[in-house]
């Protein structure tokens, strides 16, 4: 209505720049770009393991697109912003592009399945960036687009050198925290040596017995030798459920022994000691070391034992697991009063300092992003075997497309950085080409070449050469900025005139942009973006039980759909059904079906119908509901035969009753009119 009374000349900038301005721009283009970057919360297939961190590269891509990060960098930044001179915790997010796509985790062969996550790497990039179909070339020369077996394996060879893993994200905040947990361990375990110089007195160090864990007598522990080192042996847990071991103990004396043992635990995992088959000391083997490795190893004093002369037999019980245990020592002790006040100090001591190892890791910021690993030029594998193997292919990029000038040879990073310099240089033909063109299809329904996706040989030619090479130059000129180029496009008469007469740019909503809909003329949006991890859902094996469970942690969710959880292979119903993407391939044109399934997902959907119940408890309050509703759902008076229409449908659906209105508020949600766009 503001539009409409405001009839200066410059009305429909106004409303342009104000959209462009919007926290909600990035969620609406966001969205398209997670397309593209086959976003998911979960891996998908067989092994659909949850990526709890994956939502941080979601977010990084709203805020870039509000930003109007320039596009170069927005590219550079998920190619290698962890390579860049100034890394930034939001670079090392972007990386995230190329860390969540679905993998084959049942794969038994390492070597396959490592080339197979290269591929998906390699495909994404080259579809997403460039619109190119490079995986074509992982077993023979590309047969349509001048894309050589050679070109395939320079960029693995970059892949290839590149590592996914979950990475802490140093912001001002988890370094402040950092430094304090730091500060607080050490301050502890300065109290804790005062304690144990206090018990060293009553300790006689010469009467004292010390064993390897390894040396036992029984028990269903192994002795892992592989793993830690040349002479390292460390028993460990086998998988059992319940885990002991025992020793045959020869005390010299009859007396107070403290037993100590040395082992590594990056978690805390409690067990039992017994002596003789009596339970002497409970939570043993509790404390946290900081990991599992031999230098995460050390001494643990767990309580004092009365051991008789003559032979024993010392038991240690874990369960379900037990912690790498690498030495025991018994210690004669004097004054065992005083001893154990000082243990029950440590052992205070001690547990604060678990307390702060174990939340070490959860306290601080993660993201599912990528490193450099080893750094090595892939070989050729022949066939696409990667057990059949040929000649060694230097780290490098397409050498029929790009632009004239070339970065030098790759030396001693993976080659991530030198790529994307490569791809975003305003020379090449592709990059910026392709994302004027997607630009386009998302704001028209319909690219300039008509698939968006392929710009290759079996892809389309565009329809308009010189208006598609005069949007490119004009974005390059104009910083690679997405918004100017999207209130270039939006201020043209051909943008403007796009809706026309006679359904020319009708356009059915897409599935999340219904959802938000629905959510906002209910009054029911949160239009506020959640600051943490999107609601969990059950991802592996869902029972019937978890996708009810799931169903409703969707549909009471009122935040815009953007930040709900997209678990493959079980996306979202509602969602699915009205053609939401493959989330597990870069998708640059959404399908738009018309099948049944639609019209019952409307008629049944519990969602639809809590909103329309919604809608009108809030009308009914008004003097003139029927007006009401229109202007909600239409941006428009409703006219006298509506009037009239719904009338008669209030009385024939019970009476102008509460129940009646829900259901002329859920027919008209669900109508053509709303359901379309111009």
């Amino acid at each position: 209505e503001a539009f409409l009374r405001d009839k200066s000349p410059g009305s429909w900038e106004k409303v342009i720049d104000h959209l462009l301005a919007s926290p909600h721009y990035g969620e609406r283009w966001g969205r398209h770009w997670l397309d593209l970057a086959r976003y998911g919360d979960s891996n998908g297939g067989d092994e659909n393991h949850a990526y709890p961190f994956a939502w941080r590269y979601r977010n990084w891509v709203i805020s870039a697109f509000n930003r109007d990060l320039p596009y170069n960098q927005f590219v550079r930044e998920q190619l290698s912003g962890d390579l860049m001179d100034q890394e930034r915790a939001g670079s090392i997010a972007a990386t995230g592009f190329l860390a969540i796509g679905t993998k084959i985790l049942a794969e038994k062969d390492p070597v396959k399945k490592r080339a197979d996550i290269v591929d998906e790497q390699i495909d994404t990039m080259g579809r997403v960036f460039l619109a190119l179909s490079l995986g074509c070339a992982r077993c023979h020369d590309h047969k349509f687009d001048p894309v050589s077996e050679r070109d395939y394996y320079a960029l693995a060879g970059i892949f290839h050198s590149t590592q996914i893993e979950d990475r802490e994200l140093r912001t001002p905040d988890s370094a402040a925290a950092r430094k304090a947990r730091h500060e607080r361990t050490e301050d502890l375990k300065r109290k804790i040596e005062l304690q144990e110089q206090a018990l060293e007195a009553l300790r006689n160090q010469k009467g004292a017995i010390e064993w390897e864990a390894e040396d036992f007598a029984r028990g269903n522990i192994i002795v892992d030798r592989d793993n830690y080192g040349a002479g390292i042996g460390i028993i460990s847990d086998p998988g059992a459920q319940r885990n002991y071991v025992e020793y045959d103990i020869d005390i010299p004396r009859q007396g107070t022994y403290q037993l100590s043992l040395r082992y590594a635990a990056a978690s805390s995992r409690p067990g039992r000691v017994l002596i003789d088959g009596s339970v002497e000391l409970k939570d043993a083997i509790s404390q946290v070391t900081g990991g599992w490795m031999p230098s995460d190893q050390s001494w643990h004093a767990e309580g004092l034992l009365l051991l008789q002369m003559g032979k024993q037999i010392l038991r240690l019980e874990s369960e379900p697991m037990m912690s790498h245990l690498d030495k025991l020592k018994l210690i004669p002790v004097q004054n065992p009063e005083q001893a154990t006040t000082l243990l029950k100090k440590i052992e205070g001591l001690q547990t604060e300092v678990s307390a702060l190892q174990t939340g070490k890791k959860e306290e601080l910021p993660k993201v599912m992003a990528v490193r450099d690993g080893k750094i090595a030029d892939s070989r050729i594998n022949v066939r696409g075997n990667p057990h059949e193997l040929g000649d060694v292919v230097p780290r490098g990029f397409l050498t029929s497309v790009g632009a004239p000038r070339r970065p030098g040879k790759i030396t001693n990073q993976s080659g991530r950085l030198e790529l994307a310099e490569w791809m975003t240089s305003p020379a090449h033909p592709l990059t910026a080409r392709v994302m004027v063109n997607r630009v386009w299809h998302w704001l028209f329904g319909k690219g300039l070449v008509s698939t968006p996706d392929n710009f290759g040989t079996t892809g389309n030619t565009p329809e308009n050469q010189p208006l598609l090479d005069y949007l490119t130059h004009y974005f390059l000129q104009s910083g690679w900025s997405l918004k100017k180029l999207h209130r270039h496009i939006m201020l043209s008469n051909t943008y403007q005139i796009s809706g026309g007469q006679g359904g020319r740019g009708l356009r059915r909503m897409e599935a999340e942009v219904f959802r938000d809909a629905v959510l906002a003329v209910s009054g029911s949006l949160v239009r506020e973006a959640p600051t943490g991890p999107p609601p969990k859902v059950k991802a592996q094996d869902p029972s019937p039980a978890d996708i009810v469970k799931n169903r409703k942690i969707y549909e009471d969710a009122q935040h815009r759909s953007i930040y709900l959880p997209v678990v493959r292979s079980h996306v979202y119903d509602f969602l699915s059904l009205l053609d939401f993407p493959n989330p597990t391939a870069p998708t640059g044109r959404r399908g738009s079906s018309t099948v049944a399934t639609q019209a019952l997902l409307m008629l049944n959907s519990s969602f639809l119908i809590n909103q329309s119940a919604v809608i009108a408890r809030q009308i009914q309050s008004h003097e003139d509901p029927l007006h009401e509703l229109y202007l909600r759902l239409f941006s428009r008076p409703v006219t006298r035969e509506e009037r009239g229409e719904a009338q008669v449908f209030l009385r024939e659906a019970g009476n102008n009753g509460p129940q009646a209105w829900a259901l002329l508020c859920h027919t008209l949600l669900i109508s053509n009119e709303f359901l379309y766009l111009r």
